[in-house]
Order: structure tokens, then sequence, then C-alpha cells
């Protein structure tokens, strides 16, 4: 299992687009944190003495980053269905199973790696652009529960793109749905499912990180934990998915 881990992990870290994502994201970074949040913000008194603006910032930096880092986890997967060296994985290793879950686990491993890199980036960037203008932040409300809503986000997404790409297999089919599903699909479904369209996968999993209610109407809302929950049972039904095809499926 050890040796299928680091096999994985070793694709993810040789595929040229995982640097061009990381360093696409990074500038990213530069222009909102650094330079909106920090530069351009300290121009703004009311800004600057925002309490929550450090917790805000920390939200929204993987709200808006975390599909760079799921992106990462569907190339390397579908990768190998492009160039056809999913063969190898498959005859190197005995059990399909096996090889799924060290996917799963390196696509895991990396999604940590990337929420908390984009995270602390993007706060170190936005004291940076403050310091730059000669400007501190006042003292600042930073909720704890705040670390592992931020994680499970990142974490999520990244799951979310395992999930369809595993499902999917072809790379641009599997990009596609990435990016449909949560902004075109979702979107229609909520004129259908109206206040219920909370429970959707990816209008849940962005809830976790929000403070504000879902809905008008509390027996709509959903707080943070129950979010995690909805997003949990979707992962796990997408495993079990994904999981049975990856074994029962041919390697075409």
């Amino acid at each position: 299992m050890l040796a299928s881990l680091k096999s994985e992990l070793r694709k993810i870290w040789t595929v040229r687009s995982t640097y061009f994502i990381l360093i696409f994201a990074v500038l990213l970074i530069g222009l909102f944190a650094f330079w909106s949040e920090g530069i351009k913000a300290g121009s703004n008194s009311v800004a600057v003495t925002d309490s929550h603006k450090l917790a805000n910032l920390f939200a929204a930096s993987i709200a808006n980053l975390a599909l760079f880092g799921a992106l990462v986890g569907i190339l390397s997967f579908t990768h190998e269905y492009r160039y056809n060296t999913i063969m190898y994985t498959l005859t190197n290793n005995k059990s399909r199973t096996r090889s799924w879950f060290a996917k799963l686990l390196a696509v895991t491993m990396f999604s940590l790696l990337f929420t908390v890199f984009v995270s602390l980036l993007a706060v170190g960037a936005m004291y940076l652009g403050l310091a730059f203008k000669g400007l501190t932040l006042v003292h600042q409300i930073f909720p704890l529960s705040l670390l592992w809503r931020v994680v499970f986000v990142g974490w999520g997404f990244s799951m979310f793109g395992f999930i369809l790409a595993a499902i999917i297999r072809q790379q641009v089919g599997a990009m596609a749905a990435f990016f449909l599903i949560p902004s075109l699909g979702e979107q229609l479904l909520s004129l259908l499912l109206k206040h219920h369209s909370v429970y959707l996968p990816f209008t849940a999993l962005m809830r976790v990180t929000t403070s504000e209610p879902a809905s008008a109407d509390s027996r709509y809302a959903l707080s943070p934990g129950k979010a995690a929950l909805v997003v949990s049972a979707y992962l796990v039904g997408g495993w079990i998915i994904s999981w049975y095809l990856f074994l029962r499926r041919d390697a075409n």
C-alpha cells in the first residue's frame, strides 16, 4: 500500500500541470490578497478596522481557489487514461481497490497541503500589503471552528473532482463536469428545488464556510456542521460508485 501511495504522489508532483496550476494560484493570491485586500484596502479605514477581515479572507481564499487544487487531482487521474499509462498502474498492483485507495489518499494529502498553503499565503500577502502601506489591523475575531471548515472545503472540492475523474475518466469531460455542475447545473436545479437547493452538493459545501443563514426560513437553513454532513453523504456515495466502476470497468 505504501508503495502505491508513493507512486501516486510521484505522479502528482511529476506532472507539469501541477506546477502551472500552483503558479497561477500564487499569482491570483498576489493580485487579490496582496493588492486588493492589502494595498488597496489600506486606503479604506473601514476595511482596516474590520475585526472580521482576517477570518473573511481566510475563508474566501480557499472558497475561490479550492478548484485549482481539485484540478490537480483531476489531471493526475485522467492523464493516466489519456496517455494509457493506467495499464502500468493496474498491472503493477494486484488489487484495483488498493490502487483506487492510493489515488484517494494521494489526492487527499495534496488537497490538505494545498489548502493550508493557499490560506496561509493569502493571509501573509494581505499583511504584507497592509505593512507596505504602513497600516495594521485592529484586534481580529477569528473563530477556531473556521480552521476545520476551511480545510473541509478545500478537501471537499478535491474529493468531488476525484469522484468525477474516476467515473468519467475522460480528461475534458471530467473538467467540463467539474466546472458546469456547481455553476450551471446547480443553478438550474435550484429553480426547481427552491429552498431545498441548500442540499445540493456544491451548494452545501460552500455553506461550510458561510456564516449567514442560507435561507430566510429556518427550516431550510444549514449550519456549517449540517452542511458538512450533507457533503459527506454525497462523498461516501460518490466513493462507492467510483470504486465499483474502477473495479469492474476495463482500463480503456
